[in-house]
């Protein structure tokens, strides 16, 4: 016997003595295993609420590398017990796994046993193709000599566990325990450990949600493997082995800001590009309010639904969007751009232009203000005519309920909305000063050249709205709205931290006293509604010809809000439906 055993000793020596040979003789033009320390491999871009949510995920390539130590040891020694439960005793081959791996196939006449160890696989991966042929196997074996060499097990470990395919997109653990359980890689429990061991062979045959008995076959032998190592309890094993597949991949909860994390997206891009964004492992805090959000997104989806009830026979959907800011800082805080995301990507509050209707009524008596005037100055809401379009045809405006109240202050005729007083106003002051108070309070569509902008024939979007009316609570300042707080990079390094700064819309008398004509409209006027809330709130409604806009801005000394309701083929919304009845019930729920 022990000429047999010396035999065998002098094979294993010749063996490796051919292998090492091999190895030297095909070492050249490899890649320097040292770039595994600048090796960034594609991760996601997580984007984060003000409160710490996740909101979404971009990547083109699932992934969110986590350290070794954040991983369970379960976890560890499953994937080892697996594939390499000698990793920590070998130099990066296992001569003697190679050996009868080769013996093997030799008997099989064809390949039945592969021999790689972890750290191989992992020099595939990064560097080589997979292709299954002598050379590039030994090649393999250079470069897993090479980064033994020069990292730690526990470097080489982390990478690996960070790299690998694991099916459904999931590249690396912690990506793959969210696709398959919907949980932080931490959390994972043996069955869950040995489930993720089980997919890398083969990750289409072994994925649970395709066929699930070969998947449970394949991870019960990780867990008897472990067992047989003596890692685990019998005890452990059996209730492992209990444990139910999971039959669908994880989704993230719906975040109901899905126009929100698209604005975010665009911006982005913008600043990062594409590249970086999908593959870049950012880190993106918002500014929105995960709460407030929903919130808003209910009250909006019960709105539309109210409205859309009210006239079944208009086949046209009713849209509406939803802005809400702190009127101190600009963050967005709720972002409603749409009824239903899945149909239409349309974001209606900046990508849509609307007629401001009485919205815009407010800047008129701005101008008024900082001509001198006060908001107890008379007005007189009585029938009038005006130059039109045609010498013959002069322009008559009415009120909405069609009747004239006589003489009336400026603060009342804001509050109850009245048409006259306001165009009236306008002559008075001129067209030109009017426009010149908007173009500060941020406007930049066309207002209109004559006395009918008074009435908001004039466009804007939601977010222009709301920010001009973010500024009287302001004292003046009105915010540039915003959407990212913070961007950081995979290491943690911050990338990018906005840093927008309001604007001197207004001088700060002037503010107050706009807003405290405004807070009028919702104790006596339009708005009165919403009296009722605990709140100091001001704000106004504003309806377009044949109601085919509806909408409330308005604001507290914490929020300012807008609110638009409409049909995007511009027909009307039905009889009745004003500012007051469409979108106010929105604004106060």
């Amino acid at each position: 016997m022990k000429w047999l055993a010396a035999a065998l000793g002098l094979a294993i020596a010749a063996a490796t003595g051919c292998i090492i040979g091999a190895l030297t003789v095909l070492g050249g033009g490899l890649p320097e295993v040292m770039a595994l320390e600048q090796y960034r491999p594609a991760s996601s871009t997580i984007i984060y609420s003000a409160d710490s949510q996740v909101l979404a995920e971009f990547a083109a390539e699932r992934r969110t590398p986590v350290e070794l130590k954040e991983m369970p040891p379960l976890l560890v020694k499953s994937f080892l017990a697996i594939e390499d439960h000698r990793f920590f005793d070998h130099f990066g081959i296992n001569v003697g796994r190679v050996i009868k791996a080769i013996a093997t196939n030799l008997v099989a006449r064809g390949y039945r046993q592969g021999a790689s160890t972890i750290t191989q696989q992992l020099a595939k991966v990064l560097f080589l193709n997979p292709d299954k042929t002598l050379e590039r196997k030994l090649r393999e074996a250079i470069l897993a000599l090479e980064i033994e060499q020069t990292y730690t097990k526990e470097e080489i470990l982390s990478f690996y566990l960070n790299q690998i395919y694991l099916g459904n997109g999931a590249h690396g653990v912690a990506a793959a325990a969210d696709v398959y359980f919907g949980k932080s890689v931490g959390s994972l429990n043996l069955a869950e450990a040995a489930l993720l061991a089980a997919i890398p062979k083969n990750p289409s045959r072994y994925n649970p949600f395709g066929d699930s008995g070969q998947s449970k076959n394949r991870r019960n032998i990780v867990i008897n493997r472990l067992l047989s190592l003596g890692w685990i309890a019998e005890d452990e094993a059996a209730a492992a082995r209990a444990e139910p597949l999971p039959d669908t991949p994880h989704s993230r909860p719906d975040t109901n800001a899905p126009y929100f994390v698209e604005a975010v997206r665009r911006e982005l891009i913008k600043k990062f590009g594409s590249t970086q964004l999908y593959k870049g492992g950012l880190r993106v805090y918002t500014t929105l309010d995960y709460n407030l959000q929903r919130e808003a997104a209910r009250a909006m989806d019960e709105g539309l639904v109210n409205v859309a009830e009210r006239h079944p026979k208009n086949t046209e959907p009713v849209q509406g969007a939803l802005v809400a800011l702190d009127p101190t800082t600009g963050a967005v805080l709720a972002h409603v751009g749409g009824a239903n995301w899945k149909k239409s990507k349309f974001d209606r509050t900046f990508q849509a232009r609307r007629q401001m209707g009485s919205t815009f009524k407010p800047f008129v008596y701005i101008a008024a203000l900082e001509a001198g005037m006060t908001q107890s100055d008379i007005l007189y809401d009585a029938p009038a005519k005006f130059p039109g379009s045609h010498p013959k045809k002069p322009w008559v405006p009415r009120n909405y309920d069609k009747k004239f109240k006589g003489k009336m202050t400026l603060r009342r005729a804001l509050a109850q909305s009245r048409n006259l007083p306001a165009v009236k106003l306008m002559e008075q002051l001129g067209v030109a000063r009017v426009t010149a108070v908007a173009r500060r309070m941020g406007f930049t569509d066309e207002l209109g050249t004559g006395l009918a902008s008074a009435l908001g024939v004039g466009s804007a979007s939601l977010y222009e709205l709301t920010a001009a009316y973010a500024a009287l609570p302001s004292g003046g300042l009105r915010p540039t709205p915003y959407r990212i707080r913070a961007v950081y990079g995979p290491d943690g390094r911050s990338l990018w931290e906005p840093s927008p700064s309001p604007r001197r819309s207004l001088a700060p008398e002037i503010a107050y006293v706009a807003a405290d004509m405004l807070r009028e409209v919702v104790q006596n006027g339009t708005g009165r509604k919403a009296k009722h809330l605990p709140f100091h709130l001001g704000g106004k409604t504003g309806t377009t010809d044949e109601q085919r806009d509806a909408s409330f801005i308005g604001f507290s000394s914490q929020l300012a809000l807008g609110v638009w309701v409409g049909r995007d083929d511009n027909s009307p919304l039905g009889r009745y439906e004003t500012g007051a009845k469409a979108a106010l019930p929105i604004w106060i729920d």
